[in-house]
């Protein structure tokens, strides 16, 4: 018999902070035998793996997996490969789940069979809960653009999701390898797929915010793959423009995303690749976008160098101006 649930942590030069995420796999209300934590050492070069191995002594049903490295997404698909589980959770490193989650996690799943379970999270910052997200009950079963449309609310962190094993394999759901923000890429695809979906009103992650994060480390490479799933976005709006309620959530999120990255580029004085340029392009000859963008940002359609070189100049006297009052 398949264990209910596959935990699957991929592990990367995490020495700090890996020992914490195990050890709450396993600060559990059921036995450790009965559910699968799947631990996968994508060419950790610091003490990751041998961390690892030493609670591997001390919890022997883990499993421990090691290949070159390949990023998240490749390390999250070996995992995924390997689950027997029949769900899937995939939890980052860095982070830990809550104390005593699981049988009740366990027993939800169990007990209505959705394809994927949505929960709440809390974002931890220099030991502090900074922000507490805990969605909105939902009193009716909802499909995936349901979810995505009236619900979500841009929170596209796989590890708030716990996917039905058989969904994710019945509609060749992988993360694609290569990119950063594998999250905005993979979301909106698994839930255009989705029939049945729950919400778990409650906080049972924890998102530990942290300095050379991927979130926190803003580079050219951060914009351009940005850019290039938010392309792929528009790709999937464009053949899907029947389904209502998706390609209405898919819109807002087109917009959302565009917004956002444009923002960040001139924030951080980078230069628009040509990817951004494109996507600018594309965004301007397609009415049904164009209209919803906020006005403000439609002046970065037809002068995005101007745009982002104004942006970013209000930025710095912004920011320039909040640290003289914090003096």
């Amino acid at each position: 018999m398949n264990p209910p649930l596959s935990i699957v942590i991929p592990v990367y030069n995490v020495e700090v902070y890996v020992e914490k995420c195990i050890r709450s796999c396993f600060d559990q209300d059921v036995p450790s035998g009965s559910y699968e934590v799947i631990v996968v050492n994508d060419g950790a070069t610091d003490n990751s793996l041998a961390i690892c191995e030493r609670l591997q002594q001390e919890f022997p049903s883990m499993i421990i997996i090691s290949q070159e490295n390949r990023g998240l997404s490749g390390a999250r698909n070996t995992g995924m490969r390997h689950a027997k589980g029949d769900y899937i959770w995939f939890v980052d490193s860095d982070d830990w789940i809550e104390k005593d989650c699981l049988k009740e996690i366990i027993s939800k799943l169990k007990n209505t069979n959705p394809e994927i379970l949505w929960m709440g999270h809390d974002v931890i910052y220099q030991g502090e809960t900074v922000n507490k997200y805990i969605p909105e009950k939902a009193n009716h079963p909802l499909n995936g653009p349901e979810l995505f449309l009236n619900y979500l609310n841009y929170q596209y962190y796989i590890w708030k999701f716990i996917y039905k094993s058989s969904f994710l394999h019945e509609h060749s759901l992988t993360f694609y390898e290569g990119i950063l923000y594998e999250d905005l890429e993979f979301t909106p695809r698994a839930l255009f797929f989705a029939d049945y979906c729950i919400i778990e009103p409650k906080i049972h992650y924890h998102y530990l915010l942290r300095q050379g994060s991927i979130a926190n480390k803003i580079r050219p490479k951060n914009v351009e793959h940005r850019f290039w799933i938010i392309d792929r976005m528009i790709n999937q709006w464009e053949v899907n423009r029947e389904k209502s309620t998706f390609t209405q959530a898919l819109s807002q999120s087109i917009l959302e995303s565009f917004s956002s990255t444009l923002n960040t580029a001139a924030r951080t004085g980078i230069s628009l690749p040509k990817t951004g340029l494109m996507l600018i392009k594309k965004i301007r000859s397609t009415p049904e976008l164009k209209k919803n963008l906020r006005q403000s940002v439609k002046i970065g359609l037809y002068f995005p160098k101007s745009y982002c070189k104004c942006y970013g100049l209000a930025y710095k006297v912004y920011s320039g101006i909040k640290n003289l009052r914090s003096l």
